[in-house]
């Protein structure tokens, strides 16, 4: 293809870029990688965002070698059997992982289903809700009355819950946020999905190196979990995947574990509680910068409240939109020339394009959201349709066939069978540790920064800020 003619003339604008020959490639890399961007700073500093803008969401540029088309609205363009996993990496990185394999493989369904069913079944999730919320008051309980990082707090709050949790990861020798506090494995189980990201949000290769430190890690914790994770209900997500790959449970087995194996089981262990850590900390971290929010939720915490949907799972929701815990941008590849509709017009997208979603503008559509960049559960509400219940609109929000908000997909694609299987779980633990927090604790907070972080694929605050607690009883000192 001649890369001084726009790939397509009259229907989808094209960006240039600074080199005539490889376009934005070197400048993305140099902008990202180097100067630490997010992605999203990137396509508005280049001028692709503005580009796209003037022509109805879509913009056409050269990374390199390859063609590209950016999109910065959440409508799904395309097939999903007609895209790859991922990035060509994402099997180096996470092994046998479900996000690793095509749509067609029948392996693939076969571990969304091991996911799904437990984090996935609201009928589960309410049978733990109890063992959420003393678990989360337990672990606030011991947290001390002084300034606290809440990036730190929020991660080593959601691990320890999921490790006790019945029924999920059952950790409890050893729990995850001791592992995040161990000096020979915090580097590798705090930093894996960073730098994961920097491979499938800045296209940076280099960042694969570190993937094999996750296998010992792997081994260490089913090794010293093994009593517990052994007489774990059968819906613990260890032994389901032991069990996909008719292998018994035992320590022999562990010690044999290939890296294919050890990668996709510890993708699964990580992804668990990393990414709904990170959601959390955007939620605390929007509530405590919103005072009529703040007061809002103070007032839902309490036992009486029974407004519905509660201000709190909005919040948490509203959370998601404007921070969310994927990167700020993902692509994936076209595997066949493929046709979508753009403008009113037929549009055929060749072979090897790489299909880049600016995430963090398609949640921020002034075309659906009043006031974009502000944070307002009224957002939330707006998105409600004719049968969607109060009490179920932030469930019906989660559905595959919802598109308004991409928090928990690569790219919306139709019928979005690669929507997070956890995603439910996420969000439901999200507000049921709120609840024991504001319910519980007088809160303060201090320096929180909401800008996006430099150097740093995942999205996190510029500046996480720290939390004072005070119980408001004293009598709450003994609960749990």
């Amino acid at each position: 293809m001649n890369k001084q003619c726009p790939p397509f003339a009259g229907l989808i604008a094209h960006h240039p870029g600074p080199c005539p020959v490889r376009g934005h490639g070197d400048e993305f890399h140099i902008a990202t990688s180097v100067q630490g961007l997010p992605a999203t700073e990137y396509f508005k500093v280049s001028g692709i965002r503005h580009c796209a803008e003037q022509s109805g969401g879509l913009c056409s540029f050269w990374m390199g070698e390859q063609l590209a088309l950016y999109q910065m609205d959440n409508r799904a363009l395309f097939n999903d059997e007609d895209l790859a996993p991922s990035t060509d990496a994402n099997h180096e990185l996470f092994g046998g992982f479900l996000g690793s394999l095509h749509i067609s493989d029948p392996l693939r369904s076969q571990k969304r289903r091991a996911v799904e069913h437990v984090l996935g079944s609201q009928r589960f999730i309410d049978s733990i809700k109890d063992d959420i919320r003393r678990l989360a008051a337990v672990f606030l309980h011991q947290c001390p009355r002084t300034p606290m990082c809440m990036e730190k707090l929020t991660l080593l709050w959601v691990s320890q819950v999921d490790s006790y949790l019945p029924g999920i990861l059952d950790c409890t020798i050893k729990s995850l946020d001791q592992y995040l506090q161990d000096d020979q494995f915090r580097d590798v189980v705090s930093g894996f999905f960073e730098q994961a990201s920097k491979v499938i949000s800045h296209d940076d290769r280099l960042a694969l190196k570190q993937h094999e430190a996750l296998k010992p890690f792997i081994k260490d914790l089913l090794l010293t979990n093994f009593d517990a994770i052994e007489q774990a209900p059968l819906t613990n997500l260890i032994l389901g995947h032991f069990a996909l790959w008719a292998l018994p449970f035992t320590r022999k087995n562990i010690e044999n574990l290939s890296t294919e194996r050890a990668l996709e089981i510890g993708t699964i262990i990580i992804a668990t509680y990393d990414t709904t850590a990170l959601s959390l900390l955007w939620s605390l971290a929007y509530i405590e910068t919103s005072a009529h929010v703040k007061r809002e939720v103070l007032l839902a915490a309490s036992d009486s409240c029974t407004q519905a949907p509660n201000v709190i799972d909005l919040a948490v929701m509203e959370a998601l939109r404007l921070g969310g815990s994927n990167p700020t941008a993902l692509w994936r590849r076209t595997l066949k020339p493929c046709e979508i509709e753009h403008a009113g017009q037929r549009v055929l997208v060749p072979e090897d394009t790489q299909l880049w979603l600016d995430r963090w503008q398609a949640n921020r559509d002034p075309h659906i959201f009043t006031q974009p960049e502000a944070f307002d559960v009224t957002h939330i509400l707006a998105l409600q349709k004719k049968d969607d219940t109060a009490h179920a609109l932030c469930t019906s929000l989660l559905a595959r066939n919802r598109y308004d908000i991409n928090s928990f997909s690569m790219l919306n694609t139709r019928r979005n069978p690669r929507k997070c299987p956890g995603r439910l779980f996420s969000v439901n633990i999200q507000g049921l540790l709120l609840r024991e927090l504001y319910g519980r604790f007088e809160v303060s907070s201090e320096g929180i920064d909401l800008s996006l972080r430099r150097h740093c694929a995942m999205p996190k605050p510029a500046q996480p800020g720290v939390l004072t607690l005070r119980p408001k009883h004293c009598g709450d000192q003994s609960d749990g």
